[in-house]
């Protein structure tokens, strides 16, 4: 979801993402606000992020889950 780079443009400033599933073609709403996440829908959206958790876990990329 490299769409979720664009929040580094509008730092400070809540943008709202509309894109399309690339597996089935329905529509993903995402918010966000630098770092924190404000919606995702639908609820049951996933994503994937390409870092080795020793990166994680050495604090040099952020990640939150749940």
């Amino acid at each position: 979801m490299e769409v979720l780079a664009v929040r580094w443009l509008f730092p400070g400033i809540e943008v709202r993402i509309d894109t399309r599933c690339l597996d089935c073609g329905e529509p993903i709403l995402i918010r966000m606000r630098d770092e924190e996440i404000l919606e995702v829908d639908p609820p049951t959206t996933v994503g994937h992020m390409n870092v080795p958790l020793s990166k994680i876990l050495a604090g040099e990329v952020s990640a939150r889950f749940g």
